[in-house]
């Protein structure tokens, strides 16, 4: 009994003994673990200096610089005032007549004239009150056009041609065209923008007027339609009736909508008529659709038109061959005024440009890319070209000599080289012509 007590005694020790790290164990054990901890926050450190420093390295585009239209030159001489017509008046405008050029009101036209019978009607222009009017080049039963009141302008050498820059004022219907000797004008009516009161305006209950706000987001959306709800209780029809005649509750679904264009830096203005003009700029429209829009004497047909465009899916393809480009969602604004703008190039033709992330099927110029003339300040152009027919397309513009410019690289493509097209007629598109495949190859 006395051995087998002895013998646990002593195997209890060994065990305890063996269990309890000694002194100079614990230090060394202790020294593993600080080395590690400082390696670990060593490293963390590297990792964020090295974030921050690749953060500090880029620098985002200035959307400020593509709407100065510095390409023009720094030496434009600028006019103050502004002339605004009465709505209603009958005139005789000088007019400038181009092909696939459709202004809106609110609109930046850049021009680099060379003709010296449309120079003479420019400089006649600036003497008086600075507007001339802009058709669109096409057979049109109501041709319809928009002012513009030159803002800047620089007469270089007959090389560099007759600059300007002008905006779009207010639209107009031309009645009698009128052929001179070196200019074309128009009798013309300055057509007024129709301004509709709000539809509950007879039923509006006048307790509630305190609680009357333009929504500007989808909480005070809510309490306004709550409201709707109370006041169309007073009427035959419903309260989503009515909303679709309220210009600011068309004007903000149109805002949701735009959200991605907005929080990119793009100033998207909140009066319903301002933004049917904007929106009426910015989607890539054909001719035909924006005449559409410019006919339009109200911001509420105009706002409907164009909510029921956004509010479907929708890719881009070639407008020559149908082939796919890219998606509605890659569109982003490159310029403060939105991501589709107005510019010229040296030889005085004038581009709508829409600007996207990214785009397929195209071709790029063998050439090595160009700063010359960019409309795009740090960035150098390549030529593309569609890879199904090979029509010009627009531009690749890459960073040029600051390679830590944001983003590196975008596309900027002509309007008139794309065409909107809805995704679900495209798929139907494709699986018909996968079916012809087929077929010619049984």
């Amino acid at each position: 009994m006395e051995d087998q007590v002895a013998t646990m005694n002593e195997t209890d020790a060994e065990s305890t003994g063996s269990n309890e790290p000694n002194e100079s164990d614990t230090v060394a054990e202790n020294d593993v673990n600080i080395n590690e901890s400082a390696n670990l926050i060593e490293n963390v450190n590297t990792n964020e200096n090295n974030e921050t420093s690749s953060a500090s390295d880029t620098h985002d585009f200035d959307l400020n610089l593509p709407a100065s239209h510095s390409y023009l030159g720094s030496n434009l001489e600028e006019l103050r005032g502004r002339t605004l017509l009465d709505e209603g008046i009958y005139i005789n405008l000088p007019l400038l007549i181009k092909q696939s050029v459709i202004l809106f009101p609110g609109q930046t036209l850049p021009m680099t004239v060379f003709g010296s019978n449309i120079i003479g009607m420019l400089e006649k222009c600036i003497q008086k009150n600075r507007t001339f009017g802009v058709v669109c080049q096409q057979i049109d039963k109501e041709p319809i056009g928009t002012t513009a009141e030159i803002y800047e302008y620089s007469q270089g050498n007959p090389e560099e041609g007759f600059r300007i820059k002008a905006k779009g004022r207010q639209r107009f219907k031309i009645l009698r065209m009128m052929q001179g000797y070196s200019e074309i004008s128009a009798n013309v009516k300055i057509m007024p923008e129709i301004s509709l009161t709000h539809p509950f305006v007879e039923q509006r209950l006048a307790s509630l007027d305190h609680q009357r706000i333009r929504p500007v987001n989808e909480e005070e959306q809510k309490k306004q339609e709550k409201l709707e709800r109370l006041e169309a209780m007073l009427t035959p029809w419903p309260a989503w009736i009515y909303r679709q005649y309220d210009p600011y509750t068309l004007a903000f679904k149109i805002r949701q909508q735009l959200q991605f264009i907005e929080t990119r830096g793009s100033c998207i203005p909140t009066d319903p008529t301002e933004l049917s003009f904007w929106v009426a700029q910015n989607l890539p429209l054909n001719d035909s659709e924006r005449m559409v829009l410019l006919r339009y004497d109200c911001a509420i047909p105009r706002l409907q038109w164009e909510l029921k465009y956004l509010t479907k899916d929708r890719i881009l393809v070639c407008s020559n061959c149908e082939k796919h480009i890219g998606n509605q969602s890659d569109l982003f604004p490159m310029s403060k005024e939105g991501p589709q703008s107005t510019f010229c190039n040296s030889g005085g033709f004038i581009h709508d440009t829409v600007t996207l992330y990214q785009a397929k099927n195209l071709t790029l110029n063998a050439e090595p890319p160009s700063a010359e003339y960019s409309w795009f300040p740090g960035y150098a152009w390549t030529i593309a070209t569609c890879k199904g027919c090979g029509i010009h397309m627009g531009w690749q513009f890459t960073a040029d000599k600051d390679k830590t410019l944001r983003p590196s690289a975008f596309w900027g493509l002509t309007r008139r080289g794309l065409k909107s097209k809805l995704l679900s007629g495209y798929a139907e598109l494709i699986n018909y012509s996968s079916d012809e495949n087929n077929q010619n190859s049984d």
